[in-house]
């Protein structure tokens, strides 16, 4: 009888074990397709936080730091079909952050880059629509012969309504232009990209340090590619200061008195 018990069990134990191996397998085949950003920071000192952003619609989302030791990072429940920026703390006072560089291809069957004489076009045009700011610097100008991804880190360091002694207000952004025939004009489908506002004591900016990276910027996750795995990721300066990681030659600063700094 107890034998005949036995053997009675033996198919549901077996029909057991093998759910139990296809739940896993789902589980991590699940895991594998859910859409997410991975990398390495290394050196990984002083790594604090990971996030993403989505520009368009200016949502964060915080992701995880799955090893202090090696650096390495995931930021998951993202949504296929976006494009994201990664955004990386050491602390309160540095970070490394993602900036989408990439223009539309023109119009000539072989890609032309921007020439010195557009660079040059374009950073008077720039200059001249900066009202508020009296500080104005252009960490880079990158596209084509048509397109043009410019970075701007701005300040106003004269009095404004309400400022308080030794106030100023910061702005980073990133604009567009185009030139549909001959003249490069700002793109009129959008005002810009606001990636700073910040209004603080003068004390508080010199000790920020922000370095902005194109390499991870403009992060597509699709349905073809929900994981997308940057490789290993340089730890940036901790010197104070705005910079552009890998940024071609610019403009010196421009105040609006018409000295460079």
């Amino acid at each position: 009888m107890a034998l005949t018990r036995m053997a009675g069990w033996r198919p549901l134990l077996l029909i057991a074990v093998v759910v139990g191996v296809l739940a896993r397998t789902s589980d991590q085949a699940h895991a594998q397709m859910t859409p997410r950003i991975t990398g390495v920071v290394a050196p990984a000192r002083g790594l604090s936080a990971v996030a993403v952003v989505e520009r368009k619609t200016r949502k964060r989302f915080t992701g995880k730091i799955v090893d202090p030791r090696n650096g390495r990072f995931a930021v998951a429940g993202l949504a296929t079909g976006r494009i994201y920026d990664l955004q990386l703390d050491f602390g309160t006072d540095c970070r490394l952050e993602g900036i989408n560089l990439k223009v539309p291809r023109s119009d000539y069957v072989e890609e032309q880059p921007l020439a010195a004489e557009d660079v040059q076009v374009i950073t008077k045009k720039v200059n001249r629509l900066n009202k508020f700011e009296d500080e104005v610097r252009i960490l880079t100008i990158q596209g084509n012969i048509q397109h043009a991804a410019i970075v701007i880190s701005k300040l106003r360091t004269r009095p404004f309504f309400g400022s308080k002694p030794g106030e100023l207000i910061w702005r980073a952004e990133l604009w567009h232009f185009e030139r549909p025939e001959e003249t490069w004009l700002k793109r009129t489908d959008e005002l810009f990209t606001v990636l700073y506002r910040e209004r603080m004591q003068k004390s508080r900016y010199v000790q920020k340090s922000v370095t902005f990276d194109g390499r991870l910027g403009g992060i597509a996750v699709s349905s073809k590619q929900p994981r997308v795995e940057l490789g290993r990721i340089p730890a940036p300066s901790t010197k104070p200061g705005v910079r552009l990681r890998g940024a071609q030659g610019v403009p010196e600063t421009q105040k609006k008195d018409g000295k460079s700094s």
